[in-house]
């Protein structure tokens, strides 16, 4: 998978926005003055991401609000200094979305896109991003609109994406047998590759199908190792403790960064195997880094 869709498919996870943009401006433009601005606010905004929004206490850390207010700081300079770059739009959306502020951010990704540098590879990533701060501001229609106006372009290279996208999003909007037919009909199909399978798998947790949320996350497991921890969570909610602590050792095996990650999101789900002891070697990985 090429970086470009790497950036499109972990964007999920907020930090992929940034990747790629700053290195393909850098080979386009001179001025090192600007250059180094958008480094530093490149780097603030990544520690930013990377740090979580309140202590163990629950106290705000306003190191990670001037961090982002720092960045803001260079940005600015940068607009003053080469106004209209498709980049300096891009590090703002990403700074109003880890704010929280998800219209803003939405915002700031259209202007992105509209940018006279904007490439066209670039854009399709602006795309999704805009749509996605969209149905998390609670547009979901206008986030639909997004997609449907940009169907052409994104099916070139993220046809399946967008489906899956836009699935989640009608999930979302209450639209649940629009959803599922949409679901059962991208399945289907043989080509869909494993990440977008996997993606499939957890709508099909969301609207109750089960049984079929089980056997695509039983396809993808050899290619997607994490889809285990999905698989993990199902067995432990039908009462099979046993194969769950399987799975989830096999998940943490190949991916325990990520498994700590949702561990720490879904203590709930865990809490009846809480005072098992094997689940007490997990323990420390749930303390070991702070939730985003």
């Amino acid at each position: 998978m090429n970086e470009a869709k790497r950036r499109v498919w972990l964007y999920g996870s907020g930090l992929a926005i940034v990747g790629g943009l700053l290195g393909s401006w850098w080979m386009q433009r001179s001025d090192a003055d600007a250059i180094t601005l958008l480094s530093s606010a490149d780097v603030q905004l990544r520690m930013a991401y990377a740090m979580p929004l309140a202590d163990r206490e629950g106290r705000v850390l306003p190191a990670r609000a001037e961090l982002i207010a720092a960045a803001e700081q260079n940005l600015a300079t940068v607009d003053r200094m080469t106004p209209g770059m498709a980049c300096t739009a891009e590090f703002r959306g990403f700074a109003h979305m880890l704010r929280g502020e998800c219209a803003a951010a939405a915002a700031a990704y259209r202007t992105a896109r509209t940018c006279a540098d904007c490439t066209a590879e670039q854009r399709d990533v602006l795309v999704f991003n805009e749509a996605r701060m969209l149905a998390k501001a609670g547009r979901g229609t206008e986030a639909l609109a997004v997609f449907a106006a940009n169907a052409e372009p994104l099916d070139e290279r993220y046809g399946p994406q967008r489906r899956i996208e836009e699935i989640g999003i009608l999930c979302d909007l209450g639209r649940k047998d629009e959803a599922q037919a949409r679901l059962e009909a991208i399945l289907s199909e043989s080509s869909l590759d494993a990440l977008a399978r996997l993606q499939g798998a957890q709508l099909c947790e969301r609207i109750g199908q089960l049984l079929a949320a089980q056997a695509n996350y039983q396809a993808v497991a050899e290619q997607v190792p994490i889809a285990n921890y999905h698989l993990a969570r199902l067995k432990l909610a039908s009462g099979d403790v046993d194969t769950a602590f399987v799975l989830l050792e096999r998940a943490a095996s190949a991916a325990p960064a990520e498994v700590r990650r949702l561990l720490q999101e879904e203590p709930s789900v865990w809490q009846v195997a809480a005072a098992d002891a094997r689940f007490q070697e997990y323990l420390p990985l749930r303390a070991a880094t702070p939730g985003r």
